[in-house]
């Protein structure tokens, strides 16, 4: 029986997950899942926890869009718990792995499945939470198909929120208390500790929740303290005290331990979780508006978004008539749960689809549901075992030997007609909320909730008291749950939210990956065999198990991987994620061919954050630092420091822009980098800019050395070359860092630029730099005259560069003079600024 069950387990796992690979959207929905995903991003290649590659989501119109808060030295880190974020890590190095064989996938992409493999496994313990209260395996299946397919959890196991996570960790925390109640081993504990830790690294607020599960738990050994070993409880001796509260309690002090020491880490102090309680933030709303709005609203109230928890409220009475314990936890889970976010004064989760605060919920309250469909499955078990018998012995022999089969009690077999209304009206909600949850994950939710706004608009001179739209019944149908089929009906394939599933171009083109669909599709049609083969055996589970052969095990585990594979391997087509070879994926390409340990890519691209986190991992062998600012980020305290101490760390600085063009004075960190930094390129890549820079670092201890050169033009231009700065080593494919000083000897109104050049010993230019002064942001007619003055300038040393000795010179020519060259007194039209030696990278 054990190895049928475990086939079953499998099978619904696999199912789930292939169910919730193939109508994965790969994309982000909101920023808050951003921000969770930067923190695994930065854990798994750098081994950080900052989240600087959206460091632009801290200046933003609503304090909810605000993710992170500000550590000491200026850089962001999210405010959301670590849990989610750092157990993904394994998942996000798995496809790494691949990516280092350079096989082509979105690493972002395939890191969005990790919550469907979450929520799968929350399924199956879901099942084995039912057999610990003595239901069937038929009715742990049932269980979990209707929480994985029924429920809000399908929405949310495509998306990279931490609820998934706390749905698994709170329900792992009632299987270890209940496992241990009935078997008395402390390593039921154990498990129901790490379940607790985890869910209090995941939300601190759940903190609530473990204090009423651990209290459900001492209260209900309390009144059984007394009960003899035999009958299930520890023996009432202080060793057997002991172990069981030290192995609960030991994963969540180390919890909480790790919980400070993160805090401390990232912000200086162990009790600063990042919110930002000063601006607003907290638990602040008015109760019964909170309420009304997750249970009842048509804009977030769960029985809209998953009808099938009516049943569950229908089923709750018979089931605490069963099991008068659990179900007076799962009240107080319930009333503990939905009081604490109906007071959060953002209750409404942003743009999410239903209550997104109350997923962890969900494996709870579909539990219920086993005493409506357990007789349910016993009738029909019984029905195939009279069967069995009749094959076995057709002598008519059966009645008798099926009468020695195991029969449910009376009650459960006859069931009464309000039983009978109850799992019709079951069977019709978990149909309507199969067709809710389709309908969320098949079109972009997202896309009405935008469509809100315009009909319920936000005061942005007051976002703290913005209103959720659709609060009413009066905007009944206004609802999300409506909006889902609007969308369909304005352009289902426009609107689409499916990974395989997009239009693209001017018409718009249906493009759809039908490797993926037939894949996906003949995986689905296995899975769904394999789930009938499993039904009928656990009918009959005194047959031989042995039938169930590693083979077919080991397909059960294939097919959801294949899907997987081809999913991840198909879907980096999509247009959201850029062109091959086109725009920033072509910089990245670019960068990645060259990058060295002691770069840096710092971007002003908050619309194309997706790109460089879908592909740089895999295209880059070396994993470097990513900082992701706004235009106008240097306007903050925070972003200079940052900027400061990369350029006093990082020898050279990736800058990439999108729909910015140069020097334009609203982009404050270009303008920052042209007074701290040596421009070495600047290149175009359709509407996106990659310019190179190099960092002062290679001049420490750098001197001076004296030129004091003039340079004298036909219109009495005349600029004296006092000093230069450069290093005189230089590595190949890296830019060298040049600093010249020098003085406008009288006021000119001639427009002179900047050449900088590398020579070859035969005076051949192999690499140069033109530019104005200032790095373009200033003219010659606007410097004042007398004054010293610095150039800063790079130069890109090509990586193909023989080692050896080569000369760096600098000039100055007059574009409106017909680029004559200024002269110096003894002829040459340039100054040599030294000589530099070559060197290959170690």
């Amino acid at each position: 029986m054990q190895r049928t069950r475990t086939f079953g387990l499998l099978v619904l796992m696999a199912l789930l997950v292939t169910v919730y690979t193939l109508t994965n959207s790969s994309r982000f929905h909101i920023i808050d899942e951003v921000s969770l995903f930067a923190v695994t991003e930065s854990q798994a290649l750098r081994g950080a926890i900052d989240t600087n590659a959206i460091a632009w989501t801290q200046w933003v119109n609503s304090p909810g869009e605000v993710l992170g808060a500000f550590g000491p030295e200026g850089d962001v880190y999210s405010k959301k718990g670590p849990a989610p974020a750092f157990l993904a890590v394994p998942w996000y190095l798995l496809f790494h792995i691949f990516t280092e064989f350079n096989i082509s996938l979105g690493q972002l992409q395939a890191t969005l499945l990790w919550n469907g493999v979450v929520t799968a496994v929350t399924a199956a313990l879901l099942w084995l939470t039912a057999r610990r209260l003595g239901y069937s395996d038929r009715t742990g299946m049932a269980l979990g198909l209707l929480f994985g397919l029924a429920t809000i959890a399908w929405p949310y196991a495509n998306q990279f929120f931490g609820e998934p996570l706390s749905a698994l960790s709170l329900l792992t925390l009632f299987y270890g208390l209940l496992t241990w109640r009935r078997s008395g081993d402390w390593w039921w504990m154990a498990l129901a500790g790490v379940g607790a830790g985890v869910a209090l690294a995941t939300v601190a607020a759940h903190a609530v929740l473990i204090l009423i599960l651990v209290g459900w738990a001492a209260l209900d050994w309390w009144l059984h303290r007394r009960l003899a070993p035999s009958e299930g409880m520890p023996k009432n001796n202080i060793l057997q005290r002991l172990a069981p509260a030290a192995a609960l309690a030991a994963p969540i002090l180390l919890a909480a331990a790790l919980l400070m020491l993160y805090n401390f880490v990232r912000f200086g102090n162990p009790f600063d979780t990042g919110y930002h309680f000063d601006a607003g933030e907290g638990f602040t709303n008015p109760l019964l508006s909170g309420l009304w709005g997750l249970l009842l609203s048509p804009y977030r109230g769960v029985f809209w978004h998953t009808p099938l928890f009516i049943a569950s409220l229908a089923a709750f009475v018979p089931f605490a008539q069963r099991h008068r314990s659990e179900a007076a936890l799962i009240a107080l889970l319930s009333v503990a749960l939905v009081t604490m976010y109906s007071l959060w004064w953002m209750w409404w989760g942003g743009f999410a689809w239903g209550p997104r605060f109350l997923t962890p919920l969900t494996p709870f309250w579909v539990l219920p549901l086993a005493i409506v469909i357990e007789p349910l499955t016993r009738q029909s078990a019984s029905l195939a075992k009279k069967k069995q018998a009749r094959l076995m012995h057709p002598s008519g022999a059966e009645s008798e030997i099926a009468s020695t089969l195991e029969e449910p009690p009376e009650a459960d077999k006859r069931p009464s007609s309000m039983r009978s209304a109850l799992v019709w009206l079951t069977g019709v909600l978990a149909l309507f909320s199969f067709i809710v949850q389709l309908a969320a994950v098949s079109v972009n939710f997202v896309n009405y909730e935008i469509q809100l706004r315009s009909l319920y608009p936000t005061d942005w001179n007051d976002p703290l008291r913005y209103g959720p739209p659709a609060q009413s019944l009066t905007d009944f149908f206004n609802s999300p749950v409506f909006g889902q089929f609007k969308l369909m009906a304005q352009g289902f394939v426009v609107n689409s939210d499916l990974g395989w599933l997009w239009a693209e171009g001017e018409p718009p083109q249906t493009v759809v990956l039908w490797l993926v669909l037939l894949i996906g599709g003949a995986a689905v049609i296995t899975l769904i065999g394999f789930l009938a083969v499993w039904w009928r055996m656990a009918a009959a589970p005194q047959r031989p198990t042995d039938s169930i052969a590693a083979p077919t095990f080991a397909l059960v585990v294939l097919a959801p991987a294949l899907v997987i594979a081809t999913w991840a391997g198909e879907v980096g087509r999509q247009p959201h994620y850029g062109r091959k070879d086109v725009g920033y994926r072509a910089i990245i390409r670019d960068i990645c061919r060259t990058v060295s340990p002691t770069d840096v890519f710092v971007n002003v691209a908050p619309n194309s954050y997706q790109i460089p986190m879908n592909w740089m991992p895999g295209e880059c062998k070396i994993d470097i630092p990513t900082y992701g600012y706004a235009l106008d980020s240097l306007r903050h305290p925070e972003t200079e420091r940052v900027m400061t101490r990369l350029s006093q760390q990082h020898d050279r600085i990736w800058f990439v822009t999108s729909g910015v063009q140069p020097n334009d004075p609203d982009n404050t960190l270009e303008r920052w980098l042209a007074d701290h930094a040596f421009k070495a390129i600047d290149t175009w890549y359709e509407d996106y800019r990659l310019v190179q820079y190099a960092t002062g670092v290679r001049l420490g201890g750098v001197e001076e050395r004296p030129i004091n050169q003039a340079l004298l033009g036909r219109r009495a231009e005349q600029v004296t070359i006092l000093s230069v700065r450069s290093p005189s080593v230089a590595l190949a494919g890296k830019p060298i860092p040049i600093e010249i000083r020098y003085r406008l000897e009288a006021p000119t109104d001639q427009n002179l630029r900047w050449f900088v050049q590398l020579l070859s010993g035969q005076n051949i230019p192999l690499a140069l730099l033109d530019t104005g002064p200032d790095d373009n942001y200033t003219v010659f007619s606007a410097l004042p005259a007398g004054e010293n003055l610095i150039e800063r300038a790079g130069v890109l040393v090509p990586e193909n560069m023989p080692e050896g000795d080569y000369s760096l010179i600098a000039g100055l020519y007059n574009p409106d003079d017909e680029g004559a060259r200024l002269v110096t007194i003894d002829g040459p039209d340039f100054v040599l600024l030294g000589a530099v030696r070559v060197v290959r990278q170690p």
